[in-house]
């Protein structure tokens, strides 16, 4: 996707494409002040353009991101989207229960990768299966001829194939979801999971050694290095402080870029699992927040207003706050004029605020993971889902009147709901023996993702970690280590030249 070792890059935006202006016209009227007047001075403008202009210049390896993944947030965005209404998530689908007599909710169901669709329903005494919205066909005959050594005596050919027994049907409703176990994962995982096979190209690609920002910024430093051989031999002893300071500089911003790069490696490094083959380990995952149990979630009231539109009853783990701004007329000494003053003094007041949270599953389209929310200390819900700024007509606390001028109230609730993305870094372990459900996933004995469980647990260069939004809003774009920290090594190292020289 990219060349390996040069990739210029270009301003995306209007707004970078203003900043590159200036940057530009900055080091035009240096270089041109300079020769016009044969002197250094203008070098120092010279070197402030070429550093906004460095600024300006985008990472080429998150124009790429941008072009695969546009408008990656805390939402779905990349078509086709996760099934997203309940009825798609196999909670309840059931199977026929010999001891009971009744069909009852598989428990493993919705551990199970997405798709087929599958239901079943009695008609004239016989049951039909609806395979992929469509009811099952005869499959034994084709057109009244004899296949595989079998004639078909219920039909003519090309009808539905309906099953007088539910043992029956249930046998052919597992064998039905057991023709997609050889599904390659990498098509089955959702579109906008790294692991998707649309993206191994984006995965595999380096970041170019050398970018426009370093050739820039290594500009930058060699006009200020100009301007210091530019300057008399008897001068350059003033022009030492300023060379140490830019080498605390220069170690400053290398220290700052090793520790904000930490982060975009240990994302990018740590393969994202997909839940249909996870073990036990410290790992990443990404997918779609589904209830866990059969149980209801929690219905919560903004506030303990009990309006319809402040009341949610799809959320496993919530957090809201009730603010005001308020405005209070304080006295203060004006040490100038020597009096007492008067002044209003306007800030936001926290008055109050609950939340709670429940395990909830995390499915990628190839299986489901119990999560444990309460254990991740480290933990992020986005943008606010919703906000109001007129109290409910129904119930609620008292709102808050303080001694103040009260100019503004404002509800507002963070949440993870139903349907949305989830990203985890978390060590994935075995689930108490007690809680797990028997039996194995799409009868499989090798999938045992219904036996485990994710918790918020650090492992050595892993911080453990949930955030809302799929991988791509958590991921930055790359960087090579000579394009990140060359021209910071440059500087520290002309700046301790100059040091030695003007000292």
């Amino acid at each position: 996707m990219l060349p390996k070792i040069f990739a210029w890059s270009w301003p995306q935006k209007w707004p970078g494409w203003a900043l590159w202006g200036m940057g530009l016209l900055s080091l035009g009227y240096g270089l041109i002040s300079s020769l016009a007047a044969m002197d250094v001075d203008g070098l120092c403008l010279a070197a402030i353009g070429c550093a906004i202009l460095g600024v300006a210049s985008p990472n080429p390896f998150g124009i790429a991101m941008k072009e695969m993944v546009p408008g990656t947030s805390d939402q779905w965005s990349v078509e086709p989207l996760p099934p997203m209404h309940p009825s798609q998530w196999h909670l309840d689908r059931p199977r026929w229960n010999e001891k009971f007599k009744e069909w009852l909710p598989d428990p493993l169901a919705r551990y199970e990768m997405d798709g087929p669709e599958i239901s079943c329903k009695k008609i004239d005494g016989q049951w039909a299966i609806y395979y992929g919205g469509q009811e099952l066909q005869c499959e034994e005959c084709q057109g009244g001829k004899v296949v595989s050594g079998k004639k078909c005596s219920e039909c003519g050919g090309g009808e539905t194939r309906r099953f007088d027994s539910e043992i029956e049907a249930d046998e052919k409703i597992q064998k039905l979801i057991s023709r997609h176990e050889g599904d390659d994962a990498q098509t089955v995982v959702f579109t906008e999971h790294p692991r998707n096979s649309r993206y191994r190209r984006l995965y595999n690609t380096e970041p170019p050694m050398i970018t426009a920002t370093l050739l820039w910024h290594a500009c930058s430093v060699m006009f200020i290095v100009g301007m210091f051989l530019g300057f008399p031999s008897e001068d350059r002893e003033v022009f030492s402080p300023f060379a140490i300071g830019l080498v605390v500089l220069g170690t400053i911003c290398a220290i700052i870029s090793q520790w904000y790069n930490r982060g975009i490696v240990e994302a990018w490094d740590t393969v994202t699992s997909i839940v249909k083959y996870v073990d036990e380990g410290h790992g990443e995952l990404v997918g779609q927040v589904r209830p866990a149990t059969f149980l209801p979630l929690d219905i919560v009231h903004v506030d303990g207003y009990r309006d319809p539109d402040w009341t949610f009853d799809n959320l496993v783990a919530w957090a809201w706050s009730y603010r005001v701004y308020e405005c209070v007329k304080e006295r203060y000494y004006d040490s100038q004029t020597e009096t007492w003053k008067t002044r209003t003094v306007c800030n936001w007041r926290r008055v109050r605020g609950y939340g709670g949270s429940r395990d909830f599953m995390l499915h990628d389209g190839t299986g489901g993971i119990l999560v444990d929310i309460d254990s991740f200390g480290n933990s992020s819900f986005g943008e606010p889902i919703w906000t109001r700024e007129e109290p409910g007509r129904t119930g609620g606390g008292e709102l808050y009147t303080g001694k103040g001028d009260i100019r503004r109230h404002e509800w507002r609730l963070w949440a993870l709901q139903l349907g949305d993305p989830v990203y985890l870094m978390a060590r994935i372990r075995s689930r108490p023996f007690d809680e797990i459900p028997k039996g194995t996933v799409a009868n499989n004995a090798s999938r045992v993702h219904h036996n485990l469980i994710a918790v918020g647990e650090d492992a050595v260069r892993r911080t453990a970690k949930l955030r809302k939004g799929t991988e791509f809003s958590v991921l930055k774009p790359k960087t090579s280590t000579v394009s990140r920290l060359g021209a910071i090594f440059l500087l520290i190292a002309a700046s301790l030249v100059m040091a030695t020289i003007g000292g």
